[in-house]
C-alpha cells in the first residue's frame, strides 16, 4: 500500500467525518501533510466528571500556574470538592506537597483512589502495537509489564510483558464470579492481586513481574497532544496502521523557513518582515516556555511558513517535559545533537534547559538576518566548540540592524540564567513594530 493510501485509510479508520462523506473531485487543498515518523501516541481520555467528595490520587505532578490553582505531585491524594467545572475541578489535598489546602487542579491528573487508573502499570486504550513500542523502549527493564484493554476480545484485558529484547502478550480472564486469572489453576479477586502474585513468582509466565512500563514517554505525548498556540504547528492525527509511523498536521504551504529564506520569496524580505517573523517563533517558544517544556531542536529548518510570512515552530522529535522540579534535562549518552544550534552547556554537560533553547533562537536569528546562511560558515563543528570556550561570538550579519544582533548576544551570554526569557524576547522583537518601520528597515543607521 501506497503512502497516500495508507494515509488515507489511517484517516478513515480514526475520523468518523472521512467515512461518512463520499469521495468526490475538489480543486481545494487538502489541510494535512505528513511531516515526519513520530513516537506513538496512546493516550487515555479525560476521565468523565464524578460526583465531589471522592477521594483521588495524582497521575502525574502538577506546578500552579495562578494564585488559584493547586500543585501536587504523582500519588499525593486530594478530595474533589467542585467538578461542575469541567476540565478544572475545585479540591483540597489531603496529603503530600499542598496537604490541607484548596485550589483548582486539572481533572485528567488524577484518578478515584481505588480506580484502576491510579494504578502505575494500567494502560488502558493502549493497543498491542503500542504497547510493545512502550515496553521496548531504552528505559525499560526485563519483567516491565504492563495491563491493557484487549483488543480482540471487548471487556477483556491483557498482560504484556518485555523479556530478552521481545514482549510476550497474556490474556487475562475472568470467572463468573468476579475471580482473575491468566491460568485457571490460580486465580485472584482482584486484578492487584494477580500483579503481586506474578511479581513474586512467574507461574508460567515468560519471567517474573518487575518494575511497571515507564509512563514518561506516554506522559510527554499526552501533553504534546494538548498543546495549542497559534504559533505551533497543530497535530491533527497520529497514523499507526503500520511502520514507520506519521504524524499528520496542519499544512504549512511555503515549507520550512530555511528553505523559505534560500529561495526567491525569502530573498525579497525586508528587515520588517524577518523581524515579524523571529517575534512570532518567540511567542510560540514562549508558550512552550509557560507549559515547562522544552524544545531541544530549534532552527530554521524546523519553522514552518504559511501564507502571508506566518511562521509555526514545528518538529518536536527531540522536545522534553520538565519533570518534578526540574529545570534542567540530562538526556541519556549516545543522543545526537546539532552542534552549531546547541548551548555550551548542553554540549560539555549533557544539560538542557529553556535557556538552551533560547541560545538556540540566537542562532535562528541568524539565520533569518542571513537568509538561511549556515551557522560559524567555514567552521566545523569541532572548532566551533573549541571557539565557544575562549568566547567567541559570530559577528553582526551584514544587513542586521545593531540591536537585533545585540539581542543575538544576549541569547549567547555563557551563564544560562543571563540569558532572556522568550517572553522578554517576544516583547522585545514585537516593541519593533511600535518604532517607524524606516528606522530599521535601514540597516546601515546601526
Amino acid at each position: 500500500m501506497d503512502l497516500r493510501a495508507r494515509v488515507v485509510a489511517c484517516c478513515r479508520a480514526m475520523c468518523r467525518c472521512f467515512r461518512e462523506k463520499p469521495a468526490q473531485p475538489s480543486n481545494q487543498k487538502v489541510d494535512i501533510v505528513v511531516i515526519r515518523p513520530a513516537p506513538v501516541e496512546s493516550l487515555h481520555g479525560l476521565p468523565p466528571v464524578r460526583m465531589a467528595g471522592n477521594v483521588y490520587i495524582a497521575l502525574y505532578d502538577y506546578r500552579a500556574r495562578t494564585a488559584e490553582d493547586l500543585s501536587f505531585n504523582a500519588g499525593d491524594t486530594l478530595e474533589a470538592l467542585d467538578t461542575s467545572s469541567g476540565d478544572w475541578w475545585r479540591a483540597r489535598a489531603l496529603t503530600g506537597l499542598s496537604a490541607s489546602k484548596q485550589g483548582y487542579i486539572p481533572a485528567n491528573y488524577v484518578a478515584l483512589v481505588e480506580s484502576l487508573d491510579a494504578e502505575p502499570w494500567y494502560f488502558a486504550g493502549v493497543k498491542r502495537l503500542d504497547a510493545e513500542k512502550l515496553l521496548l523502549s531504552g528505559e525499560n527493564q526485563d519483567g516491565a509489564f504492563l495491563i491493557r484493554q484487549c483488543e480482540s476480545q471487548a471487556g477483556e484485558l491483557s498482560l504484556s510483558v518485555l523479556d530478552q529484547g521481545s514482549v510476550k502478550h497474556y490474556k487475562i480472564k475472568r470467572l463468573d464470579n468476579g475471580q482473575y486469572y491468566v491460568s485457571r489453576t490460580q486465580t485472584f479477586p482482584a486484578l492487584r492481586d494477580l500483579v503481586q502474585h506474578y511479581s513474586q513468582n512467574d507461574s508460567g509466565l515468560c519471567i517474573r513481574l518487575a518494575l511497571p512500563c515507564k509512563k514518561d514517554f506516554l506522559r510527554e505525548a499526552q501533553i504534546m497532544k494538548k498543546l495549542r498556540h497559534p504559533k505551533l504547528i497543530q497535530l491533527y492525527a497520529v497514523c499507526t496502521v503500520e511502520e514507520p509511523i506519521y504524524i499528520i498536521t496542519e499544512l504549512m504551504s511555503n515549507g520550512s523557513l530555511l528553505e523559505y529564506l534560500q529561495k526567491d520569496k525569502g530573498q525579497c524580505l525586508q528587515v520588517s518582515d524577518q523581524i515579524e517573523m523571529a517575534a512570532q517563533v518567540a511567542s510560540g517558544m514562549a508558550y512552550l516556555e509557560l507549559q515547562n517544556y522544552i524544545h531541544r531542536d530549534l532552527a530554521a529548518r524546523n519553522v514552518l511558513v504559511g501564507d502571508n510570512n506566518v511562521v509555526k515552530v514545528a518538529d518536536f522529535g527531540l522536545a522534553r517535559v520538565f519533570l518534578k522540579d526540574e529545570n534542567v534535562y540530562e538526556p541519556r549518552e549516545g543522543t545526537k545533537f546539532p552542534v552549531k544550534w546547541t548551548s555550551p552547556e548542553a554540549i560539555h554537560d549533557n544539560k538542557f534547559s529553556i535557556k538552551s533553547d533560547v541560545w538556540s533562537f540566537g542562532i535562528l536569528l541568524y539565520e533569518i538576518m542571513t537568509f538561511g546562511q549556515m551557522p560559524y560558515p567555514a567552521l566545523t563543528n569541532y572548532q566551533v566548540v573549541q571557539k565557544l570556550r575562549t568566547g567567541y561570538r559570530m559577528p553582526r550579519p551584514a544587513r542586521c540592524p545593531t540591536v537585533l544582533y545585540d539581542i543575538m548576544l544576549e541569547c549567547w551570554k555563557d551563564v544560562p540564567s543571563d540569558r532572556p526569557t522568550f517572553e522578554t524576547l517576544q516583547w522585545k522583537l514585537e516593541d519593533f513594530f511600535d518604532l517607524d518601520i524606516n528606522s530599521y528597515d535601514d540597516a546601515n543607521r546601526y
